[in-house]
């Protein structure tokens, strides 16, 4: 979601009042049927009932009338969207998840003081603060680690190969969460840039990320948008405006009224506006993401492939109430440089909107609304979402690798346990027959149904997933997603178009120059 930031100072509790008062006193006897309901619900329900809850519950309900995206926002919400978009929180700094059906350590992220005081990956997270983990997910454990700056927190740790749980004393610290997740050398002239979501400081990201790629010798650039679900307008218009000459019209807003338009250009040159550009996109792809790959597509500034983004082109303006809380209000839409509406209609199917997955008409390009790009007059499809020039699926993984690396976590309790037995592991270490003989073995080990043929057909998969996760183990995880991306059908496409992308923006700077 793309916010624009606004406040209101009124408190939760006033807000009925409020509403009785801007819709007139006819209203009055209605607000006072939902008070009855209240105290009626206090006095009957067999569960927990608060009065905070059910004020809380009947603003959602109301926003839940006007559209998919307007919210309110309690006061946890509102402290995480208030920390990914700074980009820093207290904590620990480590990447977790839920494997094999426990909390498990992705990564320490490096110098943090869970990475000083020897947190390493495959470190499964028995308890925290004495509290077991068992049956907590992922959203519960990273509550509980995060914390006051300066503050403890102990950790009780299950480590493979050793037989006692080892115990971490840690103190929270601020740990920077950055949004451009990697950035670095695909080969000696290809750029690889992901940026995972838009906050205060990913203008900044991106453009230190660029100029630390261009000293390693970029020439080209993938700039990876999949599955990234916005964030700031504010932050999404730098973005665009690093690749785009100076004056090209990135994105405008219209309100309610035709006349309530904000346009947003490119205001500088920051000396990227020439290398050759493609941009990933995907169905997760959305609002902010689609605004940077729009502006980029009607501009005839990159080739864009993947598949049909998301289509959220809702602005939501966030009025802060009491501090600590917040309304996330629909204000606005977006609308691309040629005109396009990037929000999908989700009146019609609210399972086809926030499904990702679903294969779209939009994606058949058949009976959408056309417009022509800026400066070629190239046409692009409307009708909700950004069409990549080139659609491209992902692939998918075969029953028998979803079941090793989703359900039994195969590859990465392997890598762990691989890792841990060989220490002389180089970054261009490849899975090997045998390597793949020990994953054999560790499968019999761990009762982990296959067959030959099972191998056979996945070979090529299995290889490239034992790499990416021992390497991700060794090396960080920019180095296992390197090496995932030989296999990446629509990275792998986006490679082969760098010709193309360069033909595209120096005909469209021929076409700026003669108008």
């Amino acid at each position: 979601m793309t916010f624009m930031k606004k406040k209101i100072l009124f408190p939760v509790l006033l807000l009925l009042v409020v509403i009785v008062g801007i819709a007139g006193i006819e209203y009055s006897k209605k607000v006072a049927s939902l008070v009855d309901l209240g105290e009626f619900l206090r006095k009957n329900t067999i569960n927990e009932f608060t009065y905070k809850k059910f004020v809380e519950g009947s603003i959602n309900g109301m926003l839940s009338t006007l559209d998919p995206h307007s919210t309110f926002l309690n006061e946890e919400a509102y402290r995480r969207m208030t920390e990914e978009q700074k980009g820093k929180f207290y904590g620990v700094g480590m990447i977790i998840s839920q494997r094999n059906g426990k909390i498990t350590v992705i990564a320490p992220i490096a110098n943090t003081p869970a990475a000083k005081a020897g947190i390493r990956s495959g470190d499964i997270i028995y308890a925290i603060n004495g509290e077991s983990t068992e049956g907590m997910n992922v959203n519960d454990a990273v509550s509980k680690l995060r914390g006051k700056k300066g503050t403890k927190v102990v950790i009780t740790i299950k480590r493979p190969g050793y037989k006692e749980l080892l115990t971490f004393t840690i103190m929270r610290a601020e740990i920077p969460e950055r949004t451009v997740e990697y950035a670095f050398m695909v080969d000696k002239d290809t750029g690889y840039i992901l940026v995972k979501s838009f906050g205060e400081k990913t203008g900044k990201e991106v453009f230190e990320a660029l100029n630390k790629l261009k000293k390693q010798g970029m020439k080209k650039l993938v700039l990876d948008l999949r599955n990234n679900p916005g964030g700031l307008l504010g932050s999404a218009v730098i973005v665009s405006d690093l690749f785009l000459p100076k004056g090209d019209l990135i994105v405008y807003i219209k309100g309610r009224k035709e006349e309530d338009r904000t346009d947003y250009y490119a205001k500088n040159n920051f000396g990227f506006e020439n290398i050759p550009l493609v941009v990933l996109i995907n169905r997760g792809s959305a609002s902010g993401s689609e605004i940077v790959a729009g502006a980029i597509q009607d501009n005839d500034r990159g080739i864009l492939v993947g598949k049909t983004s998301w289509g959220k082109g809702l602005v939501q303006s966030v009025f802060e109430i009491e501090k600590k809380m917040a309304l996330a209000l629909t204000t606005a839409k977006y609308y691309t440089p040629s005109g396009r509406c990037i929000q999908r209609d989700y009146k019609t199917s609210f399972g086809d909107y926030f499904n990702p997955q679903l294969q779209t008409e939009e994606e058949k390009n058949k009976k959408r609304p056309v417009f022509e790009t800026t400066k070629l007059k190239r046409k692009v499809y409307g009708g909700g979402g950004i069409t990549p020039d080139y659609v491209v699926d992902s692939g998918k993984l075969s029953d028998f690798l979803v079941k090793l690396r989703f359900r039994d976590s195969a590859f990465f309790r392997f890598a762990v346990e691989y890792t841990n037995k060989h220490k002389n592991i180089k970054k261009d270490f490849v899975a090997d027959d045998k390597v793949l003989k020990e994953f054999k073995d560790f499968l019999n080990k761990n009762s982990i149904d296959f067959t030959e043929k099972d191998i056979k057909d996945n070979l090529k998969y299995i290889k490239v997933l034992i790499e990416q996760e021992v390497l991700n183990i060794k090396f960080g995880l920019a180095e296992g997603t390197k090496r995932f991306l030989t296999v990446d059908k629509q990275f792998q496409k986006a490679i082969k178009l760098f010709p193309e992308a360069e033909e595209l923006y120096k005909k469209a700077l021929k076409a700026g120059k003669n108008k």
